[in-house]
């Protein structure tokens, strides 16, 4: 079986010379029939809009990863491919056509595994219907894919994953991190997959923090698309890739490719990212390419490039909606697609009421990024269709949206935005004259660089678009590939350095319950959002307790907007329901309830009352214009409880489970997990790794013998007293200790009676003191947290004592030799320097082991022991 081949029956076309070559390596071409494969590495892909980039992307992982024939080639390449994108409508489409791809691949090889039928149903009607057709094609591939058949299956039932905030409600697809031995396809937005590779991840539980650090920074593929319109995070990925060489990553290593029509090649070159002496690898179009009739007929689309005849400036601020209403339905052509692109979502708002004023029978679509997922797919349903059709939209879909207008419209814009916005119009060169297509733009006139009608772009990034429009007729790939302004120093941005990262591996929020503000290295300042979320409750979240938002309710907003939303809503004080209406809230985990908002954090995510108001859902978020309106919120069949710091859901199932038997459980689990992935683990440590993990895994849960822990498990039932327990089948409840985390004692317990003759002492504590994210780096008493009044001068931390005792039987429990008595917990490290029996501090042996390991591999080793207590957790649940 041949690249081409296999392409051919998955995306359904022949692949393009350099779709074979970024697959395949240059020496592809003489023998295309043999499985060649080329060595993974960072590097970029400049290629023009329509041109196949994400199939091209996606294939050469599957190819590589996955379809070679041979296991060693399979092996050095990454197992996770990292989608990263600008904007949420990237994100979908992406998702559609990986979805697709995914099936198809497994139906080929598995087309009688019943459990791939609710794969094949989630695709969209379309998808299911080429899936149909190709049936007898796809059949002719099980025999060469053979061997993929498992790892296939796997991707089809649990990829790809969609970060874009909210929890998922998907167990297949939410519980990825707990398969780090698994491939897997992620696909999200600069934001989400930004945040959670600098270990602070936007919209997800904070404990789960490390996870996703880890597994995005180890045996990834990132494919960086859409390059232009990522602004600071694009200077971050370049430092993240050259912290990533520098220090040490597992697996098969953690590569980036960064992919435009328009790369700015020179924004790549940073402090930790210089530019290699002989350039970086690329792959761009060949003559080989330019030579095919597809390929000729899109990079030579013919698309005439006119000025429109209405100009926004200060005059005509006031009446510019109504003009672009009129001009759009005077250019606009009957049974086609006339696509209108703004750079601000309130004047595409204001041009679409305008435009539904004058033609209210015309098929017309709103499209921009803050609208709820359910209402923004509504709304992008007409992009797709076919007949007549206007469609007002925003940078959402400028670039990397395969949509093809037959009149397009913009405003003026940086170039490299216009070019985006110039592949949207006759996309695949099917408007030949005289039904040719045409391009308007209209320029804006600001006062100076800060003016309110340029923005979100500067007046001179404007000029500069606007001296070089007139020298041009027509707005092909063709004719734009060297018209754009030659590179001149750039803004300056923040730029992450390796200080900032080591800094951010410990998750630990400051003595005012405040983390680390990443938002500066993920985007531009004016471009921070937060996410909101619509609920009807009464006067008080808290009752009943609202359950965390799901990725379908939330609302993308400006964190600035969304400030003097919160303004307002202040202004209206009231009592009871009202009063609740009037504020935000957000998920507290320390304290374990919605609380007020009163200074929303870049990244956020709040809860409004449904009475609140401020969105609509034609309009999308519409701020102070629309508060008090009630909104409807989303229906969700699941919920996902919040986390709290101090709740242990996993410790509450179906079943009673002895502490022997889960601590049997997760040590099979880890000598399974180890097993698969020795050769990492061995790379990772000097002494046989198996010992460490399993130690780690055997001890993990002795602290659940701590009194007050089986005492939240039995509850009242005394039957149960006689053993140590470390799951209840009652309801889930809190311990009578606030804070408690009985992972702390299990890894003092460790440390203080664990064999002295076991290498990676200090590991095998972290490990286990680190296998929920919640007692990690450092040790302290969290605020609120008091001694008892019998033991007022006893040291405290994460609910323990100093002094409080781990029963003998508790070893036995775990295959331990026991103390001669009750081990008495001693809580000197907590305290910062040495004892005085000249032992380190936690703080000191954490950091020793964070600085010897790296962040990236100390975190994939954690990673490791909580994946496999979690998967055995989920064994042990009776359905």
């Amino acid at each position: 079986m041949s690249y081409r081949d296999c392409f051919a029956a998955i995306v359904g076309s022949e692949p393009y010379p350099y779709q074979v070559r970024l697959a395949c390596g240059p020496a592809s071409q003489p023998a295309p029939g043999s499985p060649v494969g080329v060595t993974c590495r960072s590097q970029l892909i400049s290629i023009p809009t329509g041109m196949g980039k994400t199939a091209a992307v996606v294939m050469a992982w599957l190819w590589n990863r996955i379809l070679h024939p041979e296991p060693e080639h399979r092996a050095s390449w990454p197992r996770r491919l990292v989608y990263c994108l600008p904007m949420r409508t990237l994100v979908e489409q992406t998702r559609d056509n990986v979805s697709e791809w995914l099936v198809r691949l497994a139906r080929a090889v598995a087309a009688d595994d019943p459990l791939l039928e609710s794969a094949v149903r989630s695709l969209p009607p379309p998808a299911r219907e080429r899936l149909q057709r190709d049936a007898a094609r796809l059949a002719t591939l099980k025999g060469p894919l053979a061997h993929a058949r498992d790892p296939l299956l796997w991707l089809a039932k649990h990829s790809p994953i969609v970060l874009m905030g909210g929890e998922e409600l998907d167990d297949g697809r939410r519980d990825w991190d707990l398969h780090p031995e698994k491939p897997a396809i992620l696909i999200g937005t600069q934001d989400m997959l930004l945040s959670r590779a600098l270990n602070r991840g936007y919209g997800m539980s904070r404990y789960r923090w490390p996870m996703h650090f880890a597994l995005l920074n180890n045996d990834s593929l990132w494919i960086v698309d859409e390059t232009q319109l990522m602004g600071v995070g694009f200077e971050t990925t370049a430092q993240l890739d050259g912290f990533r060489e520098r220090l040490r990553t597992a697996g098969a290593g953690c590569f980036t490719w960064w992919m435009s029509a328009t790369l700015d090649e020179a924004r790549l070159a940073t402090t930790d990212h210089p530019r290699p002496a002989e350039g970086w690898p690329a792959v761009r179009l060949s003559s080989a390419d330019l030579a095919l009739p597809e390929v000729h007929r899109r990079y030579r689309a013919p698309k005439p490039l006119a000025r429109a005849g209405l100009v926004l400036k200060a005059g005509t601020a006031k009446s510019y909606a109504r003009q672009l209403a009129e001009f759009v339905l005077a250019k606009h052509r009957p049974n086609s697609l006339t696509l209108v692109i703004l750079n601000r979502v309130a004047r595409a708002q204001e041009v679409y009421q305008e435009l539904r004023r004058l033609a209210p029978q015309r098929p017309l679509a709103l499209v921009h990024s803050r609208f709820r997922p359910y209402d923004r797919a509504h709304q992008e349903t007409l992009l797709r269709e076919d007949g007549d059709r206007i469609v007002v939209a925003t940078q959402a879909v400028e670039a990397g949206v395969d949509i093809s207008a037959r009149t397009l419209i913009t405003e003026l814009a940086p170039w490299p935005s216009l070019v985006q916005r110039f592949g949207r119009c006759n996309r695949r060169g099917e408007a030949q004259p005289p039904e040719e297509a045409r391009v308007f733009w209209i320029d804006i006139e600001g006062r100076d660089g800060t003016d309110e009608l340029t923005l979100p772009y500067t007046a001179e990034e404007l000029h500069q678009a606007r001296e070089l429009l007139p020298t041009l007729a027509d707005a092909s790939p063709a004719s734009v590939a060297d018209a754009g302004p030659r590179a001149d120093v750039g803004p300056v941005r923040p730029l992450l350095r390796q200080k900032d990262l080591i800094e951010l591996f410990d998750t630990t929020p400051d003595l005012a319950g405040h983390d680390i503000d990443i938002s500066r290295f993920i985007r531009e300042g004016q471009d921070t959002d937060v996410h909101v979320f619509w609920r009807a409750f009464g006067d008080d979240p808290n009752q009943p307790p609202q359950p965390e938002p799901a990725a379908t309710e939330l609302c993308p907003v400006s964190l600035a907007q969304f400030r003097r939303f919160l303004e307002q809503l202040a202004k209206s004080p009231a009592n009871g329901v009202e009063a609740a209406r009037s504020v935000a809230w957000s998920w507290n985990a320390l304290a374990e309830q919605w609380q007020r908002v009163d200074h929303p954090r870049p990244g956020g995510v709040y809860l409004l009352h449904a009475g609140a108001g401020g969105y609509s859902p034609e309009l999308g978020w519409v701020g102070v214009e629309g508060l008090f309106a009630s909104v409807e919120p989303v229906s969700l069949q699941a919920q996902v409880p919040s986390h709290g710091y101090s709740r242990d859901e996993a410790s509450f199932c179906s079943a009673w489970v002895t502490l022997g038997d889960h601590t049997q459980h997760v040590v099979a689990e880890t000598r399974s997990l180890a097993e698969v992935l020795s050769t990492e683990l061995s790379r990772l440590l000097s002494c046989d790794s198996s010992p460490v993990l399993e130690i780690a895994a055997r001890w993990h849960d002795l602290g659940k013998a701590h009194e007050a822990f089986q005492t939240m498990l039995r509850g009242d039932d005394p039957a149960r007293a006689a053993a140590l327990w470390a799951k209840s089948a009652q309801p889930s409840r809190t311990c009578s200790r606030p804070f408690f985390r009985h992972e702390l004692a299990s890894a003092l317990a460790w440390l203080q009676a664990g064999p002295l003759n076991v290498p990676e002492r200090d590991l095998i504590a972290y490990l286990i003191a680190a296998h929920h994210g919640k007692v990690r780096m450092s040790i302290r008493s969290l605020p609120g947290e008091e001694p008892p009044p019998d033991r007022p001068e006893a040291r405290i931390a994460r609910g323990i004592v100093e002094g409080d005792e781990i029963p003998t039987q508790a070893f036995l429990a775990i295959g331990s030799t026991p103390p001669s008595g009750p081990l008495k917990l001693s809580l000197d490290l907590m305290e910062m320097g040495r004892n005085p029996q000249g032992e380190p501090s936690w703080l000191e042996r954490t950091l020793v082991l964070r600085d010897r390991f790296g962040p990236f591999q100390l975190a994939f080793l954690e990673t490791l022991l909580r994946s496999a207590d979690a998967r055995a957790s989920q064994k042990e649940i009776v359905p």
